[in-house]
């Protein structure tokens, strides 16, 4: 898994790159030679909701995530390890609802034939690259919570 996310971290920060190189580009262009960059702004926008949901998958199953330990820090092991498992269940939860909605606005964009406005590119793929991050954040966060219960997977910090 270490690689996995590993592998994650590296396309997730080489997207944000490439939305930096595409953003300071077509700045240049526009405001020294009045040339844009076809659909620029909208393939930024889903090369970030890609980067976004991926890094969501690598920060949820390596436990990376904000955490706020306000409780967390006045129980005994056993009261942590039930406050852990109860917050990843909410997690995988909450991603998997989240992961059915994208699968689904997938659908539709496809069947819509929804395209960018100057490339003619159609949309359902970038949506379906950012669902697919938040589909193996459902799957890996029910690992993480099966390992948590059983007592195989602890948070960072401790």
């Amino acid at each position: 898994m270490s690689l996995l996310t590993r592998a994650v971290d590296l396309i997730s920060g080489l997207l944000l790159a490439l939305i930096a190189l595409t953003t300071f580009g077509e700045a240049t262009l526009r405001y020294l030679f009045a040339i844009q960059i076809p659909d620029a702004y909208t393939l930024a926008g889903y090369a970030q909701a890609i980067a976004i949901f991926w890094g969501i998958c690598s920060a949820t199953y390596a436990g990376r995530h904000i955490t706020v330990d306000l409780l967390w820090e006045f129980l005994g092991r056993n009261g942590r390890r039930v406050v852990d498992v109860v917050a990843a269940l909410f997690s995988a939860i909450f991603l998997g609802a989240l992961a059915w909605m994208l699968i689904a606005k997938v659908q539709r964009a496809h069947d819509s034939f929804e395209m960018t406005s100057v490339l003619h590119w159609p949309i359902w793929p970038f949506i379906a690259a950012a669902a697919a991050g938040i589909a193996v954040a459902f799957v890996l966060s029910l690992l993480r919570t099966f390992e948590m219960a059983r007592g195989g997977a602890d948070r960072p910090h401790d």
